[in-house]
């Protein structure tokens, strides 16, 4: 922190901020210290404030810090809508200075921080144009291709879109789904099936057949398996 200057307006000092899990901060020590006031007088104005739960996780953060002696006391770590709030009841000359202070320090870190993010947001609007034109180019030749071969109405088309990197370049593929062809989890069918899903009864006999069918085979290969490993412990105990 810059340091003030007797006889100069106390505005000059830059109060140091940090940033601290993506949020940039101040401390109850430092303002109770940029202000006058005792940090004692500080904490109890924070806890004083009618502030929603909610409101008051996101931006009072407490902590401990060294005091004079070095020793271990209650603190927090305010983001800059919590210095706001708490800087609304400071009144004074030299209190407006600190606040304006206080502002441009906030102001002047979050443009560093947007200035460092702009390359990265731009590599990333350029990965996802680049995957939204590999995704249109294949939507184009499934709905080309599906209308050209089907003999029903092309309004009745339904698309699986599949989108995914290949060492980093996109790739997307596109076809056309079935007739009564179903796109969802094994839990979101099974669901279906026990409510809402519209099947014929022969074909949910059908379901019920392979699952059983499924069932015995899976039963019939642990047995197998279970049989050898009890063979083979029997022959290690010969």
């Amino acid at each position: 922190m810059q340091a003030s200057i007797p006889g100069t307006p106390v505005a000059i000092a830059t109060p140091d901020l940090e940033i601290i899990d993506g949020q940039i901060t101040t401390t109850s020590q430092q303002i109770a210290e940029h202000f006058g006031k005792r940090h004692a007088d500080v904490i109890r104005a924070i806890r004083k404030l009618e502030v929603p739960a909610k409101f008051n996780e996101r931006n009072f953060a407490l902590v401990e810090m060294n005091d004079a002696k070095g020793e271990k006391r209650p603190a927090y770590r305010l983001t800059r809508d919590g210095f706001v709030l708490l800087a609304m009841g400071f009144t004074g000359k030299e209190a407006m200075q600190w606040k304006v202070a206080y502002l441009t320090a906030f102001n002047k870190m979050e443009a560093q921080l947007l200035a460092q993010a702009a390359p990265a947001n731009d590599k990333r609007i350029e990965h996802a144009r680049q995957l939204a034109h590999a995704a249109t180019a294949q939507v184009y030749q499934a709905v080309f291709d599906a209308a050209l071969n089907s003999d029903s109405s092309p309004y009745n088309i339904r698309l699986l879109l599949s989108i995914y990197d290949n060492s980093n370049t996109p790739i997307a593929h596109a076809k056309a789904l079935e007739d009564g062809a179903f796109a969802m989890t094994l839990p979101q069918l099974t669901k279906a099936i026990r409510t809402d899903l519209m099947v014929p009864d022969t074909a949910l006999a059908n379901l019920a057949a392979a699952c059983t069918q499924r069932m015995a085979e899976q039963a019939e290969i642990e047995a197998h398996r279970s049989a050898r490993a009890q063979s083979q412990g029997q022959r290690q105990i010969q």
